[in-house]
């Protein structure tokens, strides 16, 4: 049927191609968004066109979506990142490039908007295959394709105002030739951009704060941020702690009793419910790594960043037969065949200066793909790997001996308690200290559980038994607290609640052991607890933990003399305070789904890992590329085989990009006898040219052109009884016109004069 919709709006030369070099712009690919520019805006250099039709479009269509689920296995198979949906649809542009090419380059100015629709599609040869003449609605997609390659271009984390500089000249652009009527009112059009800007900037904050979201790194305890340098703990934090049963890590490892537990950072100095990361000064450099005292909690952490950066330590490497790096922590351990060490294998997801899970006895990391950066450790213990080259890490660990990577205590930084801890209180008007009798502190604990004076191991195991027995419950649910006393939260577990989660027990037993004169450190990571038909440990974000490292020594780590190996005086030692049960009493049940995400989170990884090996990369590059150039060259042939010329089309619109209607299709016979439409002539006075030489004509052109104005300029444009009527009236002349139509210079046909 004529009368349905038709829109046969294309947006002006130029705006698409600048869409698209704005695009390559500010996504990072300016040589593929060149490219597509040159290919969208060439159909105004050539009259090459095809004759698609339905058929034509779908397979153009079809074409767009192969290209988009390709896209989509490319940058899935490149990185394990969360923000995949944001990194996909970064490529929209390309992947509709074959439907807006279909459009550009067709004879036919529109396409059937039931294109994009199989369930209209097949309703459609339903209908006409049952004998109903159905004509679907005809649409332009320059401009839908126009706000894709926008939306494309905000899926970047780009400068705000540089994008909106250069989206807000696209958009003016777009919206002063959308319509005809737009430029003659320029109040509407103000209006509309500052609509358009009202909503660009809070779609633009939304996004990114989604992204923010998204590409934050995953947390490791407590539903809390960690780094090699911070835990932000849930200390004090009231409701229920909820942590995700995705998998993090999987270590491969051979047959183990019980749980094992694999550490991530470690840190010295608590603080409001944050553990830190303090640099150990070597024996004789008592000044190098002390906290600056300052007043204001960011000028102590900015003043520590580069201390704590400093204090990290590359480990000896090499590069092994397979084109890999191998890190050791004692370059003796090169000359050591490996086979004499427990092996085992870790791969996880991992980002720039992610913390690897490592038990306390590593000894030798292989199997890195690290083109800028390594890996390194700090004086705590903390091995980080930097600058990964893919969002997957996959690497084997020798384990075995005595800990090599982790310095011995220091009096100032491992014996230290907050003094709101060590004796609940507050500061009066004149900044000192007043007591609180009422509460108890960790002196206070230490005192009554008899910790002084005794040995790490004694000390040790009263507070195990303490801990472990009925008096503390272990919960990931807190009740309500008054917000003053969250400073002394450690205290109010130990002597009032006695309800908490490993965070609290692992902080409590640190804080204790200190005051007992026990050196000790607080250490996060997870707790192996759960293992897969293939023997690998799932470490799941529940099974994130926090332990101690405790120092076992015979005499005082002050009083070993100067210049002596101190690891010979004792060795540090992991102690879980918290109770074996408390995976159980989390609740370790799993979802009927969790199944089938961890084995869709299995296959990604693993798909991950082969994609990035040495020699597989060669081979996915090579297949898509090949892939890339048999479907350009069959494409191509095709495209030969069908071309076609538009006579008059490539004239006609370098001149002027104008919404064509059926009298244009006079132009090809008019420029016969008239010749080329000159600059600055209307085409009113240029085709009622043809008067001169058919007067005839005249009704039927006057006509026309009236039917020519109101399709054009009159906002409510024809009635669907007249745009039949015009075409019907257009098609007419064109046919008198043709050598076969007989219409003679007079005016008269020549048939109707025999």
């Amino acid at each position: 049927m004529r009368g349905n919709l038709q829109s046969f709006h294309a947006p002006p030369r130029i705006l698409e191609g600048g869409a698209l070099l704005f695009w390559g712009g500010v996504t990072g690919h300016p040589v593929i968004g060149l490219l597509c520019a040159l290919l969208v805006e060439a159909r105004s250099w050539t009259d090459l066109r095809w004759e698609f039709g339905e058929r034509g479009f779908v397979r153009a269509w079809y074409l767009a979506i192969g290209l988009g689920l390709v896209v989509s296995a490319w940058v899935w198979l490149e990185g394990a990142s969360p923000i995949f949906l944001f990194e996909a649809l970064v490529w929209i542009p390309v992947c509709l490039l074959p439907v807006i090419l279909a459009q550009n380059y067709a004879r036919e100015p529109t396409m059937p908007l039931n294109t994009f629709s199989v369930v209209a599609r097949r309703k459609m040869l339903i209908d006409r295959k049952a004998g109903r003449d159905v004509r679907p609605i005809q649409v332009h997609i320059g401009y839908p394709y126009l706000c894709a390659v926008m939306v494309a271009a905000a899926m970047t984390s780009i400068d705000e105002i540089a994008f909106f500089a250069g989206a807000g000249v696209l958009i003016t652009l777009a919206l002063f030739f959308a319509s005809s009527v737009s430029r003659l009112r320029p109040i509407r059009t103000v209006i509309a951009l500052l609509l358009v800007t009202i909503f660009g900037a809070v779609s633009s904050v939304g996004l990114k704060a989604l992204w923010l979201r998204l590409d934050s790194p995953y947390s490791r305890t407590g539903g809390g941020f960690t780094s090699g340098d911070l835990s932000q703990t849930a200390i004090g934090k009231l409701g229920r702690l909820k942590q995700s049963k995705g998998i993090r890590w999987r270590v491969g490892e051979a047959a183990t009793e019980g749980p094992r537990l694999f550490r991530e950072a470690v840190y010295n100095h608590y603080s409001d419910a944050q553990w830190w990361h303090r640099p150990i000064p070597e024996r004789g450099e008592e000044g190098r790594g002390r906290r600056l005292e300052t007043k204001g909690r960011s000028e102590q952490e900015s003043s520590e960043v580069d201390k704590r950066e400093e204090d990290y330590d590359p480990l000896w490497d090499r590069v092994t037969e397979d084109g890999l790096l191998e890190f050791v922590f004692d370059e003796k351990e090169f000359a050591r065949n490996p086979e004499m060490r427990r092996r085992l294998t870790v791969k996880g997801k991992v980002d720039t200066k992610t913390p690897l899970p490592l038990p306390d006895d590593a000894q030798r990391l292989s199997g890195f793909q690290v083109t800028d950066g390594g890996v390194d450790v700090n004086s705590l213990g903390t091995v980080r790997l930097e600058n990964p080259d893919h969002g997957i890490a996959s690497f084997e660990v020798f384990v075995g001996g005595r800990p090599l990577h982790e310095a011995p205590p220091d009096p100032d930084r491992d014996l230290q308690v907050p003094l709101a801890e060590r004796a609940p209180g507050r500061l009066d008007t004149n900044e000192r200290w007043v007591e609180n009798p009422a509460r108890k502190g960790i002196r206070d604990i230490c005192e009554a559980w008899g910790l002084r004076g005794l040995s790490a191991a004694e000390a040790v195991q009263v507070i195990r038994e303490k801990f472990f027995s009925n008096e503390f419950t272990y919960s990931m649910f807190l009740r309500s607290a008054h917000p003053s006393q969250r400073s002394s939260a450690v205290a109010r577990f130990l002597s009032e609640t006695r309800v908490g989660h490993c965070e609290y027990y692992a902080t409590a037993a640190v804080l204790l052991l200190r005051e007992a004169g026990i050196p000790a450190r607080y250490c996060v990571g997870y707790s192996g607890q759960e293992k897969n038909d293939n023997g690998e440990w799932l470490l799941r974000g529940s099974h994130a933990h926090a332990w101690c490292r405790v120092w076992h020594g015979t005499i005082p780590p002050d009083e070993i003399p100067k210049g002596r190996d101190l690891s010979s005086y004792g060795l540090w030692k992991d102690f879980d305070a918290t109770t074996p049960r408390w995976p159980e009493l989390e609740g370790s049940g799993k979802k009927w789904s969790q199944h089938l995400v961890d084995w869709w989170h299995n296959i990604r990884e693993d798909a991950l890992i082969w994609r990035t090996s040495p020699g597989n990369a060669g081979k996915i590059s090579g297949f898509f590329v090949v892939a890339a150039i048999l479907l350009v060259a069959y494409l191509a042939l095709r495209l030969w085989k069908g071309r076609r010329h538009q006579e008059g089309a490539s004239s006609y619109r370098w001149k002027a990009e104008t919404r064509r209607t059926p009298l244009h299709e006079l132009i090809h016979p008019a420029e016969k006898l008239l010749g080329p439409r000159g600059e600055g002539r209307t085409f009113s006075e240029w085709i009622l040219g043809l008067l001169s030489f058919f007067p005839g004509l005249e009704s039927d052109l006057r006509r026309a052109l009236c039917f020519y104005w109101r399709a054009r300029f009159d906002p409510a444009g024809l009635s669907p009884g007249e745009a039949d009527k015009f075409a019907e009236l257009c098609e007419e002349m064109r046919r008198r016109l043709s050598p076969e139509g007989g219409l003679a210079a007079d005016g008269e046909d020549m048939y109707s004069r025999e």
